[in-house]
């Protein structure tokens, strides 16, 4: 399929679940409810964000160690311009970042895309870490009734963490067999490369093998252990992120599980509807998490999700155009990238 029909497709799906979310309320109720914000709060909301993107580069920093040595700074520029390309279908922002990164540092590209992969399996652990936690001790806000579309919150939330375990055991051991088995993992590629042509299989070994290059970070122990700590970090920042926006609506419930549920169900339909710019399914998983889950009032949780997906929108919009201006990157590579990806 083009991307241009991606993109359309996308675009159809975000502006369903916008839809979705206003279902029981008017653009009046709305108005009304973005004028009694309290707009102090938003500015602790915008920095917090901003942190999230400073955590994410300091990681990326380690994750890189084994294969070339950089600034945080000289990151943020791949980063920030990477997760503004997030509007661009098939989530070619993650292509983007590896792209920008080899060009910038003169690394390949598979070897730039392997500790993004990285980067992405610890968030997939720490997301199950979370889901998990709430299972356990709370398992209880998950009622059968509560449903999207039909569909059971809690059936939607379960096969999503069968899922998400399955990939996370996976990319461990392919990427295990890659670090410490080589040999048998190139003959695992070539056995599954089998059905496709000389010319793919070449390409196909050629990426293997730099991408393992990317993955240094596995043979030390210490710098896996900052990993993880920077990873607890961020998520640390993303979840409380949203906390200044309670007091902003004056929510109920300014609990830890309140947030924690918040941030789980946002990741949960942003990842099974990946929207261009996540406009909808962003706004559907507050909607989930804040009125249908936690009884909050729905014209404050539907303002909420518009509010916080519009200052992380802002952040990352900010970042990505200063980087592109001060970089001089071409859009038009860019756009190049993504027809490719």
């Amino acid at each position: 399929m083009k991307k241009s029909g991606q993109l359309i497709i996308g675009l159809i799906v975000a502006f369903a679940a916008v839809y979705y979310t206003m279902w029981n309320v008017s653009v009046a109720e709305l108005m009304d409810s973005f004028r009694r914000i309290n707009y102090v709060w938003l500015l602790p909301t915008f920095v917090l964000m901003c942190l999230t993107y400073v955590a994410r580069a300091i990681r990326w920093r380690v994750l890189l160690l084994p294969v070339r040595e950089v600034r945080t700074w000289d990151l943020f520029s791949p980063l920030m311009v990477g997760f503004m390309a997030g509007v661009l279908p098939a989530r070619a922002g993650e292509f983007i970042r590896a792209y920008l990164l080899g060009k910038k540092f003169e690394l390949s590209f598979a070897s730039s895309l392997a500790t993004i992969v990285v980067e992405r399996l610890f968030d997939m652990i720490l997301l199950l870490f979370l889901f998990s936690w709430i299972l356990v001790f709370h398992g209880e806000i998950f009622d059968g009734n509560i449903a999207w579309s039909g569909i059971s919150i809690r059936d939607l939330a379960f096969q999503f963490g069968i899922f998400s375990l399955v990939l996370v055991l996976v990319l461990i051991a392919f990427i295990y067999l890659l670090t410490f088995h080589y040999e048998k993992a190139m003959s695992l590629v070539h056995w599954l490369i089998k059905p496709f042509s000389e010319r793919w299989q070449y390409k196909l070994i050629q990426m293997t093998e730099t991408f393992s290059q990317g993955l240094g970070v596995f043979r030390n122990i210490k710098a896996l252990v900052f990993i993880a700590v920077a990873t607890a970090g961020v998520w640390a920042l993303i979840i409380l992120q949203y906390y200044p926006l309670y007091w902003a609506y004056g929510l109920q419930d300014k609990s830890a599980t309140s947030l924690i549920l918040l941030t789980v169900m946002v990741c949960i339909l942003i990842t099974v509807l990946p929207t261009p710019a996540f406009l909808g399914s962003f706004n559907a998983g507050v909607l989930i998490a804040l009125h249908e889950i936690m009884g909050e009032a729905e014209v404050a949780t539907v303002s909420f999700g518009f509010v916080a997906w519009g200052v992380n929108f802002a952040v990352i919009v900010l970042g990505g155009v200063y980087f592109i201006l001060h970089d001089h990157i071409s859009v038009k590579k860019l756009v190049e990238i993504e027809e490719e990806a």
